[in-house]
């Protein structure tokens, strides 16, 4: 069976927390196919198939470029995205079911109630597969530096023009001071992790704040392929993350994780009005996971250094 799904790592992962029951009730003889709705082809979408292509339940991915699963007027006017609704579509001759969740996460629907008439498996990161070379990254940098934290900043666009972080609410400064904080308060050095992509950010932005700070800094940003960076993350004692795959994957590997979000009402988008409720922040976490304290979702402006640091301390994520 064929599924069109949207292209970002954590986009598509929501979608397949019900993806196998959705194959159960229409078609439960056949394979499951995954296909990913994309305006271009570059390595963020090369990424995104490396991602899906590790879980055991999925027999088949491949990119569509053009399969526009977003209607021609791209923002809904409450401020969404304007996604066509989940269902059977025909593109090019062929059906896809198409499932877009981010439709309902985006107005603060919770994932199980996503499509209701279908169960959800929130387990299904055990059947994720990081290679044993890719595992030792992770083990190798805990033996070499002890107990480390990991921060993943996030692209240059996402934190000035274009994204949750645009204009910068949360600023270059404010990572520093926050991995300052970490390393006096909390004894551990700082990991920053990313793609290739994400490297601008932290070498033009971040970097040039860092002064005396980055003898505790160990920056492995495009150095490592998907597998080893969640390697990197599962071994740490706690992750702060942009919001993006990272720290969503992270949080379902179950590694303590806070992540931003942009206040509802305050557009992440220069072309548009596109804001989701704050509730989406946790809208797709599993409730055990919520209720082990190891997610804390942050609003831009809202929380700040010393409340990271206090939850950090409260949660016992360093214990």
């Amino acid at each position: 069976m064929k599924f069109l799904c949207p292209q970002g790592i954590g986009d598509v992962a929501w979608a397949l927390f019900k993806i196998q029951a959705v194959r159960d009730a229409i078609d439960p003889t056949s394979e499951i196919s995954i296909y990913l709705s994309c305006g271009e082809r570059n390595v963020l979408q090369d990424r995104a198939l490396d991602f899906v292509r590790r879980f055991d339940f999925v027999d088949y991915v491949e990119m569509k470029v053009g399969y526009e699963i977003r209607k021609p007027q791209i923002f809904h006017p409450a401020g969404y995205w304007n996604y066509i609704d989940d269902g059977m579509y025909e593109f090019e001759g062929e059906k896809y079911c198409v499932l877009v969740p981010n439709a309902a996460l985006e107005r603060g629907i919770r994932l199980e109630h996503w499509l209701p008439q279908y169960d959800i498996d929130w387990n299904i990161f055990d059947q994720f597969h990081v290679t044993d070379e890719e595992q030792s990254k992770g083990e190798k940098l805990r033996r070499r530096l002890g107990p480390y934290a990991v921060f993943y900043p996030g692209p240059l666009g996402g934190n000035t023009f274009e994204g949750h972080n645009r204009n910068m609410l949360w600023k270059p400064e404010e990572w520093v001071e926050l991995g300052e904080r970490i390393h006096r308060e909390l004894g551990l050095p700082i990991v920053a992790v990313g793609a290739q992509y994400d490297y601008d950010y932290y070498e033009y932005m971040l970097a040039p704040c860092l002064n005396g700070s980055s003898s505790y800094w160990t920056n492995l940003i495009g150095e490592t392929t998907l597998g080893e960076l969640f390697s990197i993350t599962h071994n740490a004692k706690f992750l702060i993350s942009y919001q993006a795959g990272v720290g969503i994957v992270s949080t379902y590997l179950r590694t303590p994780t806070a992540m931003f979000w942009r206040e509802r009402g305050d557009s992440i988008s220069n072309h548009g009005f596109l804001s989701f409720e704050n509730e989406m922040a946790s809208a797709w976490v599993p409730p055990a996971i919520i209720e082990s304290g190891a997610h804390l979702p942050l609003i831009y402006k809202r929380h700040g250094v010393d409340y990271i640091m206090s939850e950090i301390k409260r949660r016992g994520w360093v214990e």
